[in-house]
C-alpha cells in the first residue's frame, strides 16, 4: 500500500549553549512541533496551522516547512504537491528553535514518506534549507538536535556529532517581547572581530562542556555555560538580562545564558521552580512565561 500521509514530531532546541555559537545544540523534552504532510495530485503546497501561528507565514517560500518541501520538489522534479499541517507547540521567535523544529520534522517526514533514503548529513542539509527561508542562512544548530535529540556538535558540510545529553533540570523564561526578523537582527548585533583572549576563554568553556557531556557530569555542564563572544552583544535585546542572569545564579543555577538568538533566557540547575521564579522576578515589569523542562535524547519520530 502506498502511504500518502505522515505525521512527525520534532522537539524544541536551544542552540549556542553559551560558548558554542553556531556549533552546539540541545534538544528539549516535552516541547515540540507536529508536522502532518499529505501528498496531493495538484503540484502546489498548502500550509495550515494549529496553535500559535499569527507570526508565521503561509507562503511556502517564507515558511521553514514549506521551504523544505520546495527544495525537494525542485531537486526531485516532482509532479505532485503537498498539504502541510503544522501543529505549533513551540512559541515562534523566542529562541527555542521553532522554525528549526518544523523544518526538521518536515525533512524527516519527507525522507520517510517519499523513501528518499538520505544520508544523515543530507537530512540535516535539507532541514537547514528551511532555516534559510526564515533566518537568511542555512544553519544547522537547531535542526540537528530536533532531528536526532541529545547534545549536538555541528561540523562543516552538515556533518554532526551526537552525544547523549546529561540529565539536568532546565529552566526557560520567555519575556513577552517580539522582534521582527529576530534572527537577522541578533546576528547583526555581532562584531566582525573578537579579542584573542575572549576567543581563548570560549574555546576553554566549549571544551569543558563537551567533556562534561562525555563524562555525564551535569554540574560541570551547567558551569560551562559561559560566553564572552556573543552574549554581551545580544544581551542588549533582552530587558534586564544581567539582573536575570544574576538572579538565576543566586538561586542555585549552575549556569545561565541566552537561548539561541533570544529573547528567552535559560538556566540549568536542580531547583528549577525557585530558579525560574527568581528569573521572572528579575525581569521586573516585563511579562514572562516559565517553562520547566530537561534535555531530551529523542529527536524527530513518526507518530502516525
Amino acid at each position: 500500500m502506498t502511504v500518502k500521509q505522515i505525521s512527525v514530531y520534532a522537539p524544541a532546541s536551544i542552540a549556542n549553549l553559551g560558548p558554542g555559537f553556531d556549533v552546539f545544540g540541545l534538544a528539549l523534552d516535552n516541547l515540540g512541533d507536529i508536522i502532518t504532510i499529505k501528498k496531493i495530485s495538484e503540484p502546489e503546497i498548502f500550509i495550515s496551522f494549529i496553535g500559535e501561528s499569527s507570526k508565521i507565514p503561509l507562503d511556502a517560500k517564507m515558511n521553514s516547512a514549506g521551504a523544505v518541501i520546495l527544495d525537494i520538489i525542485e531537486k526531485k522534479n516532482l509532479d505532485f504537491g503537498f498539504k502541510i499541517e503544522i501543529k505549533k507547540g513551540i512559541p515562534p521567535g523566542k529562541g527555542l528553535g521553532s522554525s528549526g523544529a518544523s523544518a526538521a520534522a518536515t525533512a524527516y517526514a519527507c525522507n520517510e514518506l517519499l523513501k528518499l533514503n538520505l544520508e544523515v548529513k543530507d537530512v540535516v542539509k535539507l532541514a537547514a534549507q528551511g532555516e534559510a527561508a526564515v533566518a537568511g542562512s542555512a544553519h544547522a544548530d537547531n535542526v540537528s538536535p530536533s532531528l536526532f535529540g541529545g547534545f549536538i556538535i555541528v561540523c562543516e558540510n552538515y556533518e554532526v556529532i551526537r552525544l547523549k545529553a546529561p540529565d539536568i533540570g532546565l529552566v526557560v523564561v520567555m519575556p513577552d517581547i517580539y522582534y521582527e526578523n529576530k534572527t537577522k537582527m541578533a546576528r547583526e548585533l555581532l562584531p566582525n572581530s573578537v579579542l584573542l583572549r575572549d576567543a581563548v576563554k570560549n574555546i576553554g568553556y566549549a571544551s569543558r562542556m563537551v567533556a562534561a557531556v562525555t563524562l555525564n557530569d551535569p554540574i560541570l555542564f551547567g558551569k560551562s555555560i559561559c560566553d564572552n563572544l556573543i552574549e554581551p552583544h545580544r544581551a542588549k535585546m533582552i530587558p534586564n538580562f544581567n539582573e536575570v542572569k544574576s538572579a538565576a545564579l543566586n538561586a542555585g543555577a549552575y549556569g545561565c545564558s541566552i537561548a539561541g538568538g533570544g529573547p528567552s533566557v535559560f538556566a540549568v540547575g536542580q531547583d528549577q521552580l525557585n530558579i525560574g521564579k527568581a528569573m521572572q522576578d528579575a525581569f521586573k515589569n516585563v511579562e514572562t512565561k516559565l517553562i520547566l523542562t530537561k534535555p531530551s535524547n529523542q529527536g524527530a519520530r513518526v507518530i502516525s
